[in-house]
């Protein structure tokens, strides 16, 4: 009877230690497979859906393929976020959002609504020859921009944003989950 004990106790040994703990965070909502984390830690991240595949920053073409640029002194704090995906020199995406509006005086949590007058702008440029640019008036544009962190003493900014930009001869464009998260 011992013998037939034993086998079995090394098979339960064997499977339990073969077992893992599910760390994944798959039921969180933030987590999207192909983007970096929503993180609030000045970890230079940025990444969206666009149409429903992830896209983020990648390749060179000899300029950094993600920048931000804030500038505290002027107009108040403006800040703007250029991502560029490059995976060929024919085949170039580029994503770009950017606040007119004083960012010395925000506190988070801070939504700007996109339109066409807004003070919240986002451009695309696809390798297919669409543009879609911050002033065109050709484009219908909806979305959102919500900066969720802001510490000027820390040097942080991050958050996230949604958009559906429409034109004419183009197939339209809609990015969302985006999130970014720089230190400045």
């Amino acid at each position: 009877m011992q013998r037939i004990y034993i086998p079995v106790l090394v098979i339960i040994v064997t499977i339990a230690a073969a077992c893992k703990k599910n760390n994944s965070t798959t039921n969180d909502p933030n987590n999207v497979p192909g983007l970096p984390p929503a993180t609030q830690i000045g970890a230079n991240t940025f990444g969206c859906l666009v149409n429903g595949v992830p896209w983020v920053p990648q390749g060179s073409n000899g300029t950094n393929n993600l920048s931000i640029d804030y500038d505290p002194g002027f107009n108040n704090g403006i800040f703007s976020i250029s991502a560029q995906r490059i995976l060929s020199v024919n085949q170039t995406t580029s994503i770009g959002i950017g606040i007119r509006d004083s960012l010395n005086f925000v506190t988070p949590p801070k939504k700007y609504i996109l339109s066409r007058n807004s003070l919240f702008g986002v451009y695309y440029h696809d390798f297919n020859g669409c543009m879609f640019g911050y002033f065109d008036s050709t484009i219908s544009k909806e979305g959102w921009l919500l900066i969720s962190t802001y510490n000027k003493n820390n040097g942080i900014i991050s958050g996230t944003f949604e958009a559906t930009l429409i034109k004419n001869a183009c197939d339209t464009i809609r990015i969302t989950k985006g999130r970014f998260d720089f230190k400045f």
